[in-house]
């Protein structure tokens, strides 16, 4: 199942971003390890928050919200409608990631 890029509309996969995109920030493999097995609302503190921002990742309330992926050309912005159509999402669906994501992806947001 695929989410995509809020700015550049690159696909990611949900997997990818669950399991593997906080290998790419500079925690160690055991913090990230950790990281994979914290409540969703303390995954993306501000501390994390930084972590993926050094690694090219910006995301809304979740992890399946990529504002901003390592992809993204450099001065980008998110496209503004993409932007509010996935904030309401968020906010319809709480905490309930799989919906979210399996919308998401039926919509190619």
């Amino acid at each position: 199942m695929d989410v995509h890029c809020t700015t550049c509309s690159e696909p990611w996969d949900v997997y990818h971003l669950w399991h593997d995109a906080v290998f790419e920030t500079e925690l160690s493999h055991e913090e990230a390890e950790t990281w994979q097995h914290l409540p969703r609302t303390e995954k993306l503190n501000e501390r994390y928050r930084t972590l993926f921002r050094t690694a090219g990742w910006e995301f809304g309330s979740s992890v399946m919200n990529v504002l901003r992926c390592p992809c993204c050309p450099k001065d980008a912005k998110p496209n503004p409608d993409r932007l509010a159509t996935k904030q309401a999402l968020e906010e319809l669906l709480g905490d309930d990631e799989d919906s979210l994501a399996a919308t998401f992806e039926n919509y190619r947001l």
